[in-house]
């Protein structure tokens, strides 16, 4: 536990680095499907991103997210993900993004941890209100099994 805490304040820090050098910053909250193996559960969580856009209209960054769900009755799961991102803004406000993404989980009293792919829209309502949907999927690896952890998500970002 003392490594997710250290491992949040590290990219809180980096976040403020970020946003002084021109990054777009939006913190997100949201509820998120998610599926481990074959147990499908809600979870709701909490993150950001920071993007800036290159001279091409590219767009790189990053985003991390913080989850809490329940899988069954006494099975809670903690999640941490960290993504790269790379998008490009196909019509005026809505954005396609390419993402590769790092999670560790806390389940059953255990650690879990593994590298993913996926993809998400972002679609902007206003200069400072945007809503994103994305799917994620990743292969985790627990200390009794491997498993599959599949996400189907829905945000509202705000930028600050």
């Amino acid at each position: 536990m003392k490594k997710s805490l250290l491992t949040i304040s590290l990219l809180a820090s980096f976040s403020t680095i970020l946003n002084a050098t021109n990054f777009d910053t939006k913190i997100s909250i949201g509820a998120t499907s998610a599926k481990i193996n074959d147990k499908s559960y809600t979870q709701f969580g909490l993150g950001y991103t920071a993007n800036t856009r290159l001279n091409n209209d590219i767009l790189l960054g990053f985003g991390n997210s913080l989850s809490y769900g329940n899988v069954s009755s006494n099975v809670d799961v903690y999640t941490a993900d960290m993504d790269l991102r790379v998008g490009y803004e196909l019509i005026n406000d809505l954005t396609a993004y390419a993402i590769g993404t790092g999670v560790y989980q806390y389940l059953d009293d255990s650690s879990a941890y593994g590298l993913g792919y996926g993809a998400s829209l972002e679609y902007k309502l206003t200069q400072n209100v945007a809503i994103e949907g994305s799917y994620k999927t990743t292969n985790m690896r627990y200390s009794t099994n491997d498993y599959d952890y599949d996400t189907s998500n829905i945000a509202v970002k705000f930028n600050y």
